[in-house]
Protein backbone atom coordinates (compact mmCIF):
# COMPACT_ATOMS: atom_id res chain seq x y z
CA UNK A 1 0.00 0.00 0.00
CA UNK A 2 2.97 2.24 0.63
CA UNK A 3 4.07 2.24 -2.96
CA UNK A 4 0.10 3.52 -4.25
CA UNK A 5 0.45 6.15 -1.44
CA UNK A 6 3.76 7.67 -2.89
CA UNK A 7 2.63 6.88 -6.57
CA UNK A 8 -0.76 9.07 -6.34
CA UNK A 9 1.16 11.57 -3.80
CA UNK A 10 3.59 12.38 -6.90
CA UNK A 11 1.60 11.68 -9.54
CA UNK A 12 -2.13 13.75 -8.35
CA UNK A 13 -0.54 17.39 -9.62
CA UNK A 14 0.01 16.05 -13.23
CA UNK A 15 -3.34 13.76 -13.98
CA UNK A 16 -5.30 17.33 -14.94
CA UNK A 17 -3.00 18.11 -17.30
CA UNK A 18 -2.47 14.97 -18.57
CA UNK A 19 -5.98 14.88 -20.05
CA UNK A 20 -5.60 17.96 -21.14
CA UNK A 21 -2.62 17.23 -23.43
CA UNK A 22 -4.52 14.00 -24.26
CA UNK A 23 -7.13 16.34 -25.26
CA UNK A 24 -5.26 18.49 -27.62
CA UNK A 25 -3.94 15.71 -29.42
CA UNK A 26 -7.47 14.05 -30.01
CA UNK A 27 -8.06 18.03 -31.50
CA UNK A 28 -5.43 17.02 -33.54
CA UNK A 29 -6.15 14.18 -34.58
CA UNK A 30 -9.89 15.13 -35.63
CA UNK A 31 -8.75 18.78 -37.27
CA UNK A 32 -6.64 16.68 -39.93
CA UNK A 33 -9.22 14.28 -40.00
CA UNK A 34 -11.52 17.02 -40.83
CA UNK A 35 -9.12 18.62 -43.60
CA UNK A 36 -8.72 15.65 -45.04
CA UNK A 37 -11.84 14.16 -44.94
CA UNK A 38 -13.33 16.27 -48.34
CA UNK A 39 -10.49 15.85 -50.58
CA UNK A 40 -10.67 11.77 -49.52
CA UNK A 41 -14.34 12.04 -50.71
CA UNK A 42 -13.33 14.07 -54.12
CA UNK A 43 -10.74 11.20 -54.77
CA UNK A 44 -13.42 8.66 -54.25
CA UNK A 45 -15.73 10.15 -56.66
CA UNK A 46 -13.07 10.50 -59.54
CA UNK A 47 -11.98 6.93 -58.79
CA UNK A 48 -15.93 5.63 -58.83
CA UNK A 49 -16.45 7.62 -62.04
CA UNK A 50 -13.73 5.86 -64.31
CA UNK A 51 -13.54 2.98 -62.04
CA UNK A 52 -12.60 1.24 -65.60
CA UNK A 53 -9.05 3.27 -65.32
CA UNK A 54 -7.08 1.00 -62.53
CA UNK A 55 -4.59 0.14 -64.89
CA UNK A 56 -2.47 2.80 -63.39
CA UNK A 57 0.22 1.90 -60.61
CA UNK A 58 -0.04 5.13 -58.71
CA UNK A 59 -3.48 6.07 -58.85
CA UNK A 60 -4.21 2.25 -57.44
CA UNK A 61 -0.95 3.23 -54.57
CA UNK A 62 -3.47 6.51 -53.73
CA UNK A 63 -6.45 4.62 -53.44
CA UNK A 64 -4.66 1.84 -50.69
CA UNK A 65 -3.04 4.93 -49.07
CA UNK A 66 -6.83 7.17 -48.87
CA UNK A 67 -8.04 4.26 -47.34
CA UNK A 68 -5.62 3.39 -45.06
CA UNK A 69 -5.07 7.24 -44.02
CA UNK A 70 -8.57 7.90 -43.21
CA UNK A 71 -9.48 4.68 -41.46
CA UNK A 72 -6.51 4.71 -39.27
CA UNK A 73 -7.33 8.36 -38.17
CA UNK A 74 -10.47 7.45 -37.71
CA UNK A 75 -10.34 4.56 -35.75
CA UNK A 76 -7.35 6.40 -33.84
CA UNK A 77 -10.16 9.43 -32.98
CA UNK A 78 -12.93 7.28 -31.97
CA UNK A 79 -10.66 5.05 -29.52
CA UNK A 80 -9.15 8.13 -27.79
CA UNK A 81 -13.04 9.50 -27.50
CA UNK A 82 -13.57 6.28 -25.37
CA UNK A 83 -10.02 6.79 -23.35
CA UNK A 84 -11.34 9.96 -21.49
CA UNK A 85 -13.69 8.71 -19.11
CA UNK A 86 -10.79 5.97 -18.45
CA UNK A 87 -8.13 8.74 -17.93
CA UNK A 88 -10.50 10.46 -15.30
CA UNK A 89 -11.20 7.47 -13.57
CA UNK A 90 -7.84 7.06 -13.27
CA UNK A 91 -6.81 10.58 -11.79
CA UNK A 92 -8.82 10.28 -9.30
CA UNK A 93 -8.02 6.64 -7.92
CA UNK A 94 -4.59 7.43 -7.96
CA UNK A 95 -5.46 11.01 -6.41
CA UNK A 96 -7.58 9.12 -3.86
CA UNK A 97 -4.33 6.77 -3.35
CA UNK A 98 -2.23 9.48 -2.16
CA UNK A 99 -4.28 11.22 0.50
CA UNK A 100 -2.94 10.47 3.82
CA UNK A 101 -5.61 8.82 5.94
CA UNK A 102 -2.97 8.21 9.25
CA UNK A 103 -4.79 10.22 11.58
CA UNK A 104 -8.01 12.41 12.41
CA UNK A 105 -6.52 15.59 10.81
CA UNK A 106 -5.13 14.30 8.01
CA UNK A 107 -8.96 12.54 7.23
CA UNK A 108 -9.86 15.83 7.46
CA UNK A 109 -8.14 17.50 5.32
CA UNK A 110 -8.92 14.45 2.93
CA UNK A 111 -12.56 15.28 2.90
CA UNK A 112 -11.12 18.82 1.77
CA UNK A 113 -8.99 17.63 -0.78
CA UNK A 114 -11.66 15.26 -1.99
CA UNK A 115 -13.00 17.92 -4.57
CA UNK A 116 -10.18 18.16 -6.58
CA UNK A 117 -9.18 14.47 -6.68
CA UNK A 118 -12.83 14.27 -8.82
CA UNK A 119 -11.94 17.22 -11.30
CA UNK A 120 -10.21 14.52 -13.54
CA UNK A 121 -13.17 12.56 -13.61
CA UNK A 122 -15.24 15.49 -14.68
CA UNK A 123 -12.38 16.91 -16.95
CA UNK A 124 -12.57 13.25 -18.66
CA UNK A 125 -16.40 13.41 -19.40
CA UNK A 126 -16.31 16.89 -20.09
CA UNK A 127 -13.70 16.07 -22.99
CA UNK A 128 -15.74 12.97 -24.15
CA UNK A 129 -19.11 14.54 -24.37
CA UNK A 130 -17.25 17.35 -26.10
CA UNK A 131 -15.41 14.91 -28.78
CA UNK A 132 -18.16 12.92 -28.96
CA UNK A 133 -20.54 15.84 -29.96
CA UNK A 134 -17.57 16.76 -32.85
CA UNK A 135 -17.81 12.79 -33.95
CA UNK A 136 -21.60 13.31 -34.60
CA UNK A 137 -21.59 16.72 -36.02
CA UNK A 138 -18.38 16.84 -38.47
CA UNK A 139 -17.89 12.76 -39.04
CA UNK A 140 -21.02 11.64 -40.37
CA UNK A 141 -19.78 10.82 -43.88
CA UNK A 142 -16.90 9.42 -42.22
CA UNK A 143 -18.28 5.81 -42.56
CA UNK A 144 -19.77 6.25 -45.82
CA UNK A 145 -16.56 7.23 -46.82
CA UNK A 146 -14.38 4.04 -45.33
CA UNK A 147 -17.54 1.46 -47.02
CA UNK A 148 -17.01 3.09 -50.27
CA UNK A 149 -13.24 3.10 -50.09
CA UNK A 150 -13.99 -0.69 -49.27
CA UNK A 151 -16.44 -0.94 -52.27
CA UNK A 152 -13.57 0.05 -54.36
CA UNK A 153 -10.87 -1.98 -53.03
CA UNK A 154 -13.19 -5.08 -53.22
CA UNK A 155 -13.78 -3.87 -57.03
CA UNK A 156 -10.05 -3.48 -57.37
CA UNK A 157 -9.21 -7.65 -56.12
CA UNK A 158 -11.97 -9.10 -58.31
CA UNK A 159 -10.17 -7.52 -61.18
CA UNK A 160 -6.67 -9.01 -59.96
CA UNK A 161 -5.40 -5.61 -58.28
CA UNK A 162 -4.11 -5.83 -54.70
CA UNK A 163 -1.73 -4.12 -52.28
CA UNK A 164 1.54 -6.35 -53.44
CA UNK A 165 1.44 -5.04 -56.76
Amino acid sequence: MNFWFKFGEKFSPYYNLIILVFAVVTAYIAFSLYQSRRSVENEIFDWEASCDDLSNIDRVDRIFDSYRRINTRYTLFVTMISIFPLLGMLGTVLALLGLDMSNAEAVSSAKENFFGALTSTAWGIIFAIGFKIVNAWLFVDIEDLIQRHLALIKRMRKSGIDESQ
